[in-house]
């Protein structure tokens, strides 16, 4: 009897695990075949390149014994992201179980998700964690190498692998029922110095997600934040230093005030194609369409999130007006994005307006227009594909950015240094 229910076990898994690869050979096809289509593939994916994605693709094919979970299928697929310098490019997997933040008091809830495949099968490591935690605490604050904290949330030890180029983020502790010790919370691949691919687990609902523009900077990973989370907080080791680059997300999209008789303030966080936003940014406009009268104004672009062409037009055209009595001074950081980016540079080319801060996002040379969400034959994975190009100015600043004409760190307000700049 022992020996029947054994072989049913084995039988069972074979069958499984067969199903398992045989979703993953679907997946991937497909995956290799949509990107083959997007402009960012045709534009930098030729010759020896070209060579080298097709040999990647075999190989990741060939690796199809060893994916047992979606867990492993998500950090091969992935891969076929990495050549690329599109990061309006999307990947991430479906969780299989979930659980709301309303449910983490639920003490049934939780013991239920805690007991699922989804759960139980996560990726995790086997370290002592305690030693871990101690070689992390003696590495410099300048290297991405460290302890971070996500909030109050979650408290993860980044190291490298055997692999130098590669780093493996596992949680050290938690305030999150979802999280236990020891799981992979993020890896991150380095193809330059502080610049990275990385796969991240959402910090609630867990599901893997790509991050094709990661970076370190400020003793931070800055953009790791995460949409519908429980905070507007990234990975960060000094939770409690002083942040003068970014602005809240609470901030209000749309704002113009007097800093002094001399000075005016414009803030655009967005130039959203939304309908509901388009009302909101319209009405913005008629309202301060006589209203910029001071002799120089901050321009805020910082965090802009971007959007169409059809919205930031009507502030362009709107600031083109102004610069002819008047002086703009323009503010950017990593959180300028897509359009934000190229507003930035049409700013700086036709009104010849000097550009403060950080460096952009490096995320404006593609877009996406009418391509909707592509889910994966074996429906454990979404994809968002790229299906338009900008010019070629925007191409050539693709994971680079729009680098500002003066640089600001984060050891004072940027406002206040503006101001002073000004005077």
């Amino acid at each position: 009897m022992r020996r029947y229910l054994l072989i049913l076990c084995m039988l069972v898994l074979s069958v499984s695990l067969h199903a398992q690869s045989t979703s993953y050979l679907a997946d991937l096809d497909v995956l290799y075949t949509q990107l083959k289509k997007t402009p960012s593939y045709k534009d930098q994916i030729k010759g020896e390149k070209a060579g080298s994605f097709d040999s990647l693709y075999l190989a990741l094919r060939a690796d199809s014994p060893h994916v047992n979970n979606s867990f492993d299928g998500f950090y091969r697929l992935a891969r076929l992201f990495f050549p690329l310098y599109d990061n309006h490019l999307g990947f991430y997997q479906f969780p299989e179980y979930g659980i709301k933040p309303s449910d983490f008091t639920n003490e049934q809830a939780v013991a239920q998700y805690r007991q699922s495949a989804f759960f139980r099968q996560y990726p995790a490591v086997q370290l002592n964690l305690d030693s871990l935690r101690a070689a992390l605490a003696t590495k410099h604050k300048d290297s991405v190498e460290g302890i971070y904290y996500y909030d109050q949330y979650l408290t993860v030890g980044l190291y490298r692998t055997s692999n130098r180029h590669e780093l493996t983020g596992v949680v050290l502790s938690t305030t999150l029922p979802v999280w236990e010790k020891g799981q992979v919370a993020m890896r991150l691949y380095e193809y330059q110095p502080h610049y990275f691919r990385g796969i991240y687990g959402h910090p609630v609902y867990k599901y893997l997600m790509l991050n094709t523009n990661e970076k370190f900077r400020n003793h931070s990973l800055i953009n790791s934040y995460f949409y519908a989370s429980v905070s507007d907080a990234v990975y960060k080791k000094f939770p409690g230093e002083e942040n003068h680059i970014n602005i809240p997300r609470t901030t209000p999209a749309f704002q113009l005030t007097s800093l002094n008789p001399a000075l005016q303030y414009l803030r655009l966080g967005n130039f959203s194609a939304m309908e509901k936003d388009m009302k909101v940014s319209q009405a913005f406009v008629n309202s301060i369409k006589d209203s910029l009268t001071a002799p120089s104004l901050i321009v805020d672009l910082r965090n802009n999130t971007g959007g169409a062409e059809k919205v930031s037009v009507k502030f362009l055209s709107l600031l083109k007006k102004y610069s002819k009595k008047g002086k703009v001074y323009v503010l950017v950081n990593n959180g300028t994005m897509s359009r934000g980016e190229i507003f930035t540079l049409q700013l700086r080319r036709l009104i010849k307006a000097p550009v403060y801060g950080q460096t952009t996002r490096g995320t404006l040379a593609y877009g996406v227009n009418y391509s909707d969400m592509l889910r994966l034959p074996g429906k454990l994975y979404g994809a968002t594909m790229t299906d338009m190009r900008n010019p070629r100015e925007c191409r050539e600043r693709e994971n680079i950015g729009v680098e500002p004409d003066h640089y600001f760190d984060n050891s004072k307000d940027w406002i206040e240094a503006l101001i002073h700049l000004t005077r």
